[in-house]
């Protein structure tokens, strides 16, 4: 009954009236696949996602949300991939797999739950450099520069790719892995802070001692 187009505009039109955005960047993620990653403190983020590209975006999320049955309904009729929170999910890797292969885009919170804590970024559980090496696909960090507040506008910040080229074609191991996933963390961050100090507020920029 309903499209990914038509909810995206829905959700998008609630979302912007309760926790509105700013989205500055969005023009560096190209047409075709690759992998979005973002910091995660509302379930509101995923929509920062959505609005980055016109194209479909399919979300990692967790399988939590299919017990509910309206929640169900909408994450079905986006095409999402359930994933079980402790990643041992070969089923999700596969399906993310051939959303990449397919030329689609997918989007994760590789923090894995959202972030209730004080620090920048909780440690990352992995995954997005496995979906980017394999499929050989960019990654672009998509960062909240605060946690967004009802009624006050955010600003999310898009970084450049993440190449991660250099991992193509290996035998990878565990450490490999975690070498791009650090890769990956750096970038996030990075972007985070620079976007703080090009547009941030006067308090947040004294946070990083800016």
């Amino acid at each position: 009954m309903f499209s990914y187009g038509f909810l995206k505009k829905v959700v998008g039109t609630f979302s912007r009236i309760l926790y509105p955005f700013k989205l500055i960047g969005k023009d560096k993620v190209k047409d075709g696949p690759c992998v979005l990653v973002g910091n995660h403190y509302r379930i509101w983020d995923i929509v920062h996602m959505a609005f980055t590209t016109k194209e479909q975006v399919h979300f990692i999320t967790k399988k939590e949300l299919y017990k509910n049955k309206f929640l169900a309904y909408l994450c079905e009729k986006v095409e999402a991939i359930p994933v079980s929170r402790d990643g041992n999910d070969a089923a999700a890797i596969m399906s993310a797999l051939r959303y990449l292969k397919k030329g689609e885009k997918i989007s994760m919170f590789p923090e894995g739950t959202r972030n209730r804590t004080k620090e920048e970024l909780l440690p990352l559980k992995g995954g997005a450099a496995l979906f980017a090496i394999k499929a050989r696909v960019p990654v672009y960090p998509v960062m909240c520069l605060r946690k967004s507040r009802l009624f006050r506008r955010t600003k999310i910040v898009v970084g450049d790719a993440i190449d991660l080229s250099g991992f193509y074609g290996t035998r990878m191991s565990a450490e490999d892995y975690s070498a791009a996933e650090e890769i990956i963390r750096n970038a996030m961050l990075s972007t985070k802070r620079e976007g703080i100090v090009r547009y941030g507020s006067k308090k947040e920029r004294a946070k990083i001692g800016v």
